[in-house]
């Protein structure tokens, strides 16, 4: 079962890099990427524009299909500004730059039992201001591990549909929060 889900994420991480179009065509400026993070996992595409600024699509959140239909989606999206020089270190170690700018994303999940008589569906909108710091090890393939953290706004709606009365009652949310993702990217087109 879970193997139906990544054959699904590399799809769509596929299609994802077919629309970026022409970005993709030259150097290996582009990493595909895995992350993990204190919500998801999912598969991400890198792009450095210039060695200065790096922008970042996100897929994730545990995609996938139940009875009910969509488990669960998350896609956000990330601009960002690096500073090179950042950390100081011998060569042989590699480089870690330090990068940070704005990210958006939205995930959608549902969740209950499927002998449950309710659904509950669950969005959230999350305008956040990134920082992280990668490492790029000295070797002849191109490869980094980064930390990113993402403190911002969260905007959380929820609404629950009462399948015996199709009744639905909704409420949205305002606060604050911290998420943290673990990355890792092999930069092969």
């Amino acid at each position: 079962m879970e193997i139906y889900y990544i054959k699904r994420m590399r799809k769509l991480l596929l299609i994802l890099a077919l629309f970026a179009g022409a970005p993709f065509a030259v150097g290996n400026n582009n990493g595909v990427g895995l992350w993990l993070s204190n919500y998801g996992w999912g598969f991400d595409l890198k792009h450095f524009n210039t060695p200065s600024n790096v922008w970042d699509i996100y897929l994730g959140g545990g995609l996938g299909f139940s009875d009910r239909g969509w488990a669960s989606i998350g896609l956000d999206a990330g601009y960002y500004w690096l500073i090179n020089n950042a950390i100081k270190a011998d060569a042989s170690m590699g480089k870690f730059p330090v990068h940070y700018g704005p990210n958006a994303g939205f995930g959608f999940w549902t969740d209950g039992d499927r002998n449950d008589r309710n659904r509950n569906n669950h969005l959230v909108i999350a305008p956040n201001f990134a920082v992280g710091i990668s490492w790029f090890p000295h070797t002849s393939f191109k490869w980094d591990m980064s930390l990113e953290l993402f403190p911002g706004l969260r905007i959380y709606h929820n609404s629950i549909e009462n399948s015996s009365s199709t009744k639905w009652d909704s409420e949205t949310k305002l606060g604050l929060g911290m998420d943290a993702r673990l990355l890792v990217h092999v930069y092969i087109f």
